[in-house]
C-alpha cells in the first residue's frame, strides 16, 4: 500500500512536469512492483551558448606573388576580395629559362597563379646605376604592374559576371538599379571588409570595389607610363648615331637604327591582350608584317649576342652594338624561319642575319623586333 502510495505520487509528479513542458503524455499501462527503490541524481540542464548576431570575419584572399613559381600544376581556387584593393606586386623575378614555348592551354593557370608573369622569356637586366637606367627599370616596373592589373580585373570581372548571375533577389535588384549606362563601370561602391557577409550580394559588393580600385590605379599606372615612355624617347635625339646603314635602309624621322625589313606594322610596344595566350603580357617590341622567307636586316653594326630558340619568340636573335645613352644598347628579332648568323659573330648594319617566318607564340608571319637598354625594353619605334 505504502508503494502504491509512492508509485501513484511520482507518477503524479512527473505528469505535472511532462505537461508543462510537453502537454499531456499518454496513459501507459501500470508497471509491475520494483523490489528495489533506486534514487537517480538530479540531472541539469546543458548551457548552450547563444550564437553571436556579429557576422562572420571574411578573410582576404591570399595574394599571388611574381617571385613564386610561375608553372603551378593548377590553377587556384578563387576568391573573392574583400578590402576593395588589388595588392601590389614585387616584379623582380628572375627571368624565364630558355625552355619549350608555354602552350595556350596552360597560359590560363599560369596567370591564375602569378598574373604578373612572363610567359615569354627575358634576357637577363644589368643593373641601373645611372639616372637613365633607373628611368628605363622604373618604366619596366610599372608596364609589369600595368599587366599585373589587366590580369586581374579580367578574372575579378568574370568573378562579378558569375555571381550576379546567381538566384539572389537582392543582388539582381541592386544590379539593374547601379549598373546604369556603363557596361565597364563595377556596379557596386566600395565597402568595410567588416561590412561584407558570405552572401551572393555580400561578395558581389566585394568583388565591385576591388574592381573600382583595380580600375583607379591603372588610370594612374597609364599616366604614369605614358610620362616615362615620352621621357625616354625624348632622350633618342640626343643619342649618337650608332651606326650608318650600310645599304640602302628605310628609317623613320630622325631614328638611330636601321629599319629592319619594310614591313607593316601591325602591333605596338606595350602591355596587350596576348593573341596567341589570350591573357593580358608585355607586348616588348613592334610587329612588322611580311612573308615567310622575307631577308631580316641589322639594324647596326655589332656582335651576335644570342642566336637559337628561345621559348615564345621562336628563333630569336639578339645584336649588341654598344652603349647608347648610358646603357647597353640591342636589337632582338624574333619568330624567324631561319637564323643565319651565330653567336659571337659581328655583323654590319644592313646585313642579313636571318628570314621571317612565325616559329614561337606567333598567329602568322611576321617579324617581332625589339630594342633593349641594359636588357629592358623600350619602344623600337623612336629608335628607326
Amino acid at each position: 500500500m505504502v508503494m502504491s502510495f509512492c508509485l501513484d505520487a511520482g507518477a503524479a509528479t512527473a505528469g505535472a512536469r511532462g505537461s508543462s513542458a510537453q502537454g499531456p503524455l499518454p496513459t501507459l499501462p501500470a508497471l509491475p512492483s520494483p523490489s528495489l527503490t533506486v534514487s537517480l541524481p538530479p540531472v541539469k540542464p546543458p548551457k548552450v551558448p547563444l550564437p553571436s548576431t556579429k557576422p562572420p570575419a571574411v578573410k582576404p584572399p591570399p595574394v599571388p606573388s611574381a617571385t613564386a613559381s610561375t608553372r603551378p600544376s593548377a590553377p587556384p581556387a578563387t576568391v573573392p576580395p574583400t578590402s576593395g584593393k588589388l595588392p601590389r606586386v614585387d616584379v623582380s623575378a628572375p627571368p624565364s629559362n630558355d625552355g619549350p614555348i608555354v602552350s595556350p592551354g596552360s597560359a590560363p593557370a599560369l596567370i591564375a597563379g602569378d598574373p604578373g608573369a612572363d610567359l615569354y622569356p627575358q634576357p637577363p637586366v644589368d643593373a641601373a646605376v645611372t639616372p637613365q637606367a633607373r628611368q628605363v627599370a622604373a618604366l619596366s616596373e610599372v608596364e609589369h604592374r600595368i599587366q599585373y592589373l589587366e590580369n586581374v580585373l579580367a578574372r575579378t570581372r568574370d568573378d562579378l559576371a558569375r555571381v550576379q548571375r546567381g538566384p539572389d533577389p537582392v543582388l539582381q535588384l541592386l544590379t539593374s538599379l547601379t549598373a546604369g549606362g556603363d557596361s565597364d563601370a563595377a556596379p557596386f561602391g566600395v565597402v568595410d571588409s567588416a561590412d561584407v557577409v558570405d552572401t551572393p550580394t555580400g561578395r558581389a559588393v566585394a568583388l565591385s570595389g576591388a574592381i573600382n580600385s583595380g580600375q583607379t590605379e591603372l588610370v594612374r599606372r597609364r599616366t604614369e607610363e605614358a610620362r616615362l615612355r615620352q621621357e625616354i624617347s625624348r632622350r633618342v635625339r640626343t643619342v649618337p648615331v650608332v651606326a650608318a646603314p650600310a645599304r640602302a635602309v628605310a628609317t623613320v624621322g630622325e631614328g638611330r637604327l636601321g629599319r629592319p625589313l619594310s614591313g607593316r606594322l601591325t602591333s605596338r610596344y606595350g602591355t596587350r591582350f596576348d593573341p596567341y595566350y589570350h591573357v593580358w603580357q608585355l607586348h616588348a617590341g613592334v610587329d612588322l608584317a611580311a612573308p615567310i622567307g622575307t631577308p631580316i636586316l641589322a639594324a647596326a653594326d655589332g656582335r651576335v649576342s644570342r642566336a637559337g630558340w628561345y621559348g615564345g619568340y621562336g628563333n630569336y636573335t639578339c645584336i649588341d652594338h654598344g652603349r647608347a645613352d648610358g646603357q647597353r644598347l640591342s636589337t632582338c628579332y624574333g619568330h624567324q624561319s631561319r637564323l643565319m648568323v651565330s653567336p659571337g659573330q659581328r655583323v654590319r648594319a644592313g646585313q642579313v642575319i636571318g628570314l621571317v617566318g612565325s616559329t614561337g607564340a606567333s598567329t602568322g608571319p611576321h617579324l617581332h623586333f625589339e630594342v633593349r637598354l641594359g636588357g629592358r625594353p623600350v619602344d623600337p619605334l623612336p629608335w628607326i
